[in-house]
């Protein structure tokens, strides 16, 4: 019969295995909204400006905002762009810290 520090033990290794599964793609989505000078902007109207999907083993996949130049071709909307390079960014190192911080505990446990 397990006891209640294996049962803990047990719990707590599931719920890391499920982050771990969890954290293997990570997707970062940029919105906007269409604003004005005379209107307030509607934020339930958001639109897709920009996605990137990263997984661990490196893959990516990037949406990239695109609009109709002057001439008539495309060209990269430069400002939403970096706005979501920024957001991709600071959603890579946050789930670095918290990889990282699962393998030293799970290092620490290992070690005892």
């Amino acid at each position: 019969m397990p006891t209640e520090l294996e049962n803990s033990i047990r719990a707590a290794a599931e719920k890391v295995a499920a982050y771990i599964e969890n954290a293997s793609v990570m997707e970062v989505k940029t919105f906007y909204v269409l604003t004005s000078a005379t209107a307030t902007p509607d934020l339930e109207t958001e639109r897709p400006g920009a996605y990137t999907q990263v997984k661990l083993d490196g893959d990516s996949k990037t949406v990239v905002p695109m609009r109709e130049g002057r001439d008539g071709g495309l060209e990269l909307d430069g400002a939403l762009f970096e706005i979501h390079e920024r957001n991709v960014a600071t959603a890579t190192e946050y789930r670095a810290r918290v990889l990282n911080s699962l393998i030293g505990l799970l290092q620490q446990r290992g070690g005892r």
